[in-house]
């Protein structure tokens, strides 16, 4: 169901581009380079490379307050059509307590001056003592206010077995140039800290 709720904004912006010229599907493997910084969870490093329709990827995931950390490798691909895109990635990460097997599921979708992105994560365990998640980590909403300037919402869920739902939500601001994005996120938590501060940087080439 959450998957559905989450996926359902996509639909809508899909149907549209479909009915666009130029919107004729193809595969590609953009190289990118994301990194996140947040001031109370994990940071993030992804470096990805692109070999026509398939690509490989390998991640780092550290939290230096809890000390949990992922090492993640796998691969990935890109479905586009006109504006649009949805990269869905396969991986292995060996976290702190467990092996998992990794799905990643990123629309990228985009309508006059809206834009709708997301990340829908999920951890399979490969050892006992892993525990079966859902991240959607996060879902943004934007409105592009000129070349270069957005703002926005932005929401995000944990889910994990036994576990009890972790959310943050909060407005969002994009600057765009030339070589990629940068994001500034201002959540709100409903654990641990009250407050938190993410800065994304997302380099394609």
């Amino acid at each position: 169901m959450l998957v559905l709720l989450v996926l359902s904004p996509a639909t809508v912006f899909a149907a549209s581009a479909q009915r666009s010229p130029g919107a004729e599907l193809r595969l590609d493997t953009p190289s990118f380079v994301f990194a996140r910084y947040a001031s109370a969870s994990a940071t993030v490093l992804y470096a990805a490379r692109g070999f026509g329709p398939v690509g490989a990827v390998v991640a780092m995931v550290q939290n230096p307050t809890t000390l949990y950390r992922e090492l993640i490798a796998g691969t990935y691909t890109q479905v586009s059509w006109g504006r649009q895109s949805v990269l869905v990635a396969l991986g292995y990460a060996d976290a702190t307590e467990s092996e998992y097997l990794q799905t990643y599921v990123i629309p990228s979708l985009s309508r006059g001056r809206l834009t709708l992105s997301g990340t829908i994560e999920w951890y399979e365990p490969i050892e006992r003592s892993g525990t079966r998640q859902l991240d959607v980590n996060p879902v943004s909403l934007g409105v592009r206010l000129s070349k270069g300037f957005g703002l926005g919402a932005v929401y995000t869920l944990g889910l994990a077995k036994g576990s009890p739902a972790r959310r943050r939500a909060g407005p969002m601001l994009q600057l765009t140039a030339s070589w990629g994005t940068l994001k500034v996120e201002l959540l709100d938590r409903s654990f641990g800290e009250s407050t938190e501060i993410r800065t994304a940087i997302l380099a394609a080439f």
